[in-house]
């Protein structure tokens, strides 16, 4: 089954491009009109660049008498060239939204009873040294009895991560492992880098479960989409709006991936179109690879994927016969027990046609490199390994494994935790199974979280301490590629107004913090910070004539140098894996007990009347942050699940049907139905953000269904990333 570019019904791309607008209405702060009235007011421009999602995209905000009345795309920023999202444009009321954590606040009530009292940051900052060392004392001086969460969503992150450095514990679980632990493990096995996707000068992209049309919503996405010379390929369980704009959608079947990857080495091997010199001069293992894909034909993948197997042919044919074609690293494929062997798969098929390190191909990540920013790291006299060290290959001491830690957290297996510094990650609303958080919450002695909003995990935190949001503060510089445009670029976020109440920057709440703690030798922690994040934004580009001043100007810069491609080719960079190939045969996964090469195992069967839970992005929506947005809420102010209509209809369910979910762990959620076409009839979905504990989130409290209630707990042990995709849940109509 499949959907051409055709038979799209053009309304769709559409209602798309009309969300991405300036002019979107109800947005108070957005407005081109007022250029008479301007005149005669105190108006300025600062540049910055945004926190809503990862892009990162810099913006000019336009200050009227000391308030923001719009945010406009920065028109030299390479990313965005002159446009913002309507997530970007929705930024602009953030400071203004009555629901702001607006002063440190402890708990006076039960855990998720909503009773506060208004506390002064020193007060807070007491009651939280004093319920930690009391906790660290029982614990025989060890700091590790206390776990740090963070996402990497922010810039100040970095210093979060110091402070639990500096303070002792070992303990440190991030958004990684809800996300792209897996793809990052995966792709670095074969080709020694988490690479780009050079979307913008391929001819031919194959989107696996990657929905670049709502989650990157930028110009370059939008030029995948309107060449009409570019062919795209979309395998993915929901007609999403990526789906829509393909040259064709497949319905996949959830976890088959790998299959339709090994499918396509054995057409482009079996038939010889494989980039023979490429492979001969930069690869390791081909002749096994070679040999093991024999077994793996487009017949076979027909009945594991559902995609039919001269689909599968010509696919494989004219994606190696196309110079510069790709098949894209997404951040979500399977999501399933084998992620890691699926994306290593997905990188082969890149690497027998000589697509790494190529035009139109995987290019790697080039980076702008700024000066480190330099502590000294503390000494403690007792200590111990992380939490969950045995129960994952390559553990990431920095990332964690979220779904392992928190097993062992609840079990005090090999010790206790007793508290949890949780900074701007939602982690009620975003680890699976949100039973489970609650029953670790329930363990702790302190629960600490720093927010601009009252998040569900602030909602049930012991202490909040309110961040400064991203328009009041400057934040560090921030050096990424980006994402197949030319330039790799440094950015900063800067002020655009003053705090409007008692907040701080997140260096200089973790700053306020470290003066309550010590070291083994009696200094407070404070003094393994120095500077402020301007000193450290001169020392991060001091190598760079102007560039701070650039910065201040237009809140980002490049070098006007184009990401070299082919310098691992060249032998000017040398590939990053044991053998200093691209390795598609792994001695290194093979000397720890895995599977040398990927190696299908077929997904367990769901059972008959049941179904397999997906997640996916939505347009204007970014993870749980932007649901309780007024300015995004009024598209969709609660999520529905998608069921397939005639599944729907042999259960007598039709849109608008009340409905509920359970799932095999004893997570459950009533939520309303949207039966549609646009999934297949063993799976069903429902968007991010909703379903809130919080009265602190109004718009999206009690309304419609958190997906961490109905994700089950599952965990892949080679990188420790989060299985999204291994919950089966039963329906039945309310």
């Amino acid at each position: 089954m499949s959907i051409t570019r055709r038979n799209f019904l053009k309304g769709t791309a559409a209602g798309l491009g009309c969300l991405g607008m300036s002019s979107i209405a109800g947005f108070r702060y957005v407005s081109k009109a007022h250029a008479k009235e301007l005149a005669e007011q105190q108006v300025k421009y600062v540049a910055s660049s945004c926190a809503i999602c990862t892009n990162k995209c810099v913006f000019r905000g336009q200050v009227v008498n000391g308030v923001i009345r719009r945010l406009e795309p920065h028109p030299e920023f390479a990313k965005s060239r002159g446009m913002m999202c309507a997530r970007g444009n929705a930024g602009a009321w953030t400071p203004y939204d009555p629901n702001r954590v607006k002063y440190p606040m402890i708990r006076t009530g039960k855990r998720g009873e909503g009773k506060w009292k208004k506390a002064s940051w020193d007060e807070a900052y007491a009651y939280i040294a004093e319920k930690t060392n009391k906790v660290v004392e029982e614990e025989g001086g060890h700091r590790s009895c206390i776990g740090f969460a963070s996402s990497e969503g922010t810039y100040h992150e970095h210093y979060w991560n110091q402070f639990r450095e500096v303070f002792g514990s070992p303990n440190s679980v991030r958004h990684t492992t809800l996300c792209l632990s897996s793809n990052i493990r995966g792709f670095m096995a074969v080709v020694g880098t988490y690479p780009n996707a050079d979307v913008i000068n391929s001819p031919f992209i194959i989107l696996a479960g990657a929905n670049r049309a709502e989650s990157f919503y930028t110009p370059d996405t939008m030029d995948i989409f309107s060449d009409p010379t570019k062919k795209v390929i979309c395998l993915d369980p929901r007609f999403t709006k990526t789906a829509a704009k393909a040259t064709k959608w497949y319905p996949i079947k959830p976890g088959t991936d790998m299959a339709f990857a090994l499918a396509m080495m054995n057409v482009i091997i079996g038939e010889g179109l494989h980039d023979k010199a490429y492979v001969d001069k930069y690869a390791y293992g081909f002749n096994q690879l070679a040999q093991h894909v024999k077994q793996y034909t487009p017949e076979w993948a027909e009945k594991e994927t559902d995609i039919p197997a001269q689909g599968i042919r010509d696919i494989a044919r004219e994606f190696a016969r196309t110079p510069g074609a790709v098949f894209y690293p997404g951040r979500r494929s399977s999501f399933q027990g084998d992620d890691v062997e699926t994306r290593r798969a997905i990188a082969m098929v890149n690497v027998i046609v000589g697509s790494f390190d190529r035009k139109g191909g995987l290019i790697p990540n080039v980076t702008i490199p700024l000066a480190k920013y330099f502590y000294e790291p503390a000494w403690y006299s007792k200590t111990r390994p992380r939490l969950e060290e045995a129960d994952v290959t390559f553990l990431s001491p920095r990332d964690g494994s979220w779904v392992a830690w928190r097993d062992r957290a609840i079990k005090g297996d090999p010790y206790a935790i007793r508290g949890l510094y949780i900074y701007k990650q939602n982690v009620v609303a975003s680890v699976p199974d949100r039973n489970k958080t609650m029953e670790l919450f329930d363990k702790l002695d302190i629960i600490v979280c720093v927010d601009t909003f009252m998040s569900d995990t602030a909602w049930y935190a012991d202490v909040v301490l309110p961040e400064s949001n991203y328009l009041e503060r400057l934040d560090p510089p921030n050096t990424y590629g980006l994402n197949c445009v030319e330039l790799p670029t440094v950015t900063i976020r800067q002020p655009l107004i003053q705090p409007m109440y008692d907040t701080r920057s997140g260096f200089d709440i973790v700053v306020g913090l470290a003066k309550y703690f010590e070291d083994d030798d009696g200094a407070t922690l404070d003094e393994y910070f120095e500077g402020d994040v301007e000193s450290h934004t001169r020392d991060a580009v001091a190598e760079f004539p102007g560039a701070f001043e650039t910065l201040k100007e237009k809140a980002f810069f490049s070098e006007g140098k184009a990401s070299p491609i082919g310098d691992y080719l060249n032998g000017k960079k040398a590939i990053n894996t044991p053998t200093k190939k691209l390795e598609l045969y792994s001695d290194d996964f093979e000397s720890r007990g895995l599977d040398p090469m990927p190696t299908y195992k077929r997904p367990a069967d769901i059972g008959a009347d049941k179904f397999r839970f997906v997640v996916g992005r939505h347009a204007i929506h970014t993870q749980s942050m932007t649901a309780n947005f007024p300015e995004l809420n009024w598209h969709m102010p609660e999520n529905t699940v998608w069921i397939n209509s005639a599944k729907a209809k042999t259960m007598g369910i039709k849109s608008g049907d009340m409905v509920q979910l359970k799932n095999r762990t004893g997570g459950e959620v009533q939520i309303k139905a949207q039966v549609t076409e646009g999934i297949r009839p063993d799976c069903v979905y429902y968007a991010n953000g909703y379903g809130s504990l919080s009265k602190g989130q109004p718009l999206v409290y009690g309304k419609g269904a958190s997906q961490s209630q109905i994700l089950e707990s599952h965990f892949e042990p080679i990188s420790g990333n989060a299985l999204m995709h291994e919950t089966i849940v039963e329906i039945r109509r309310v």
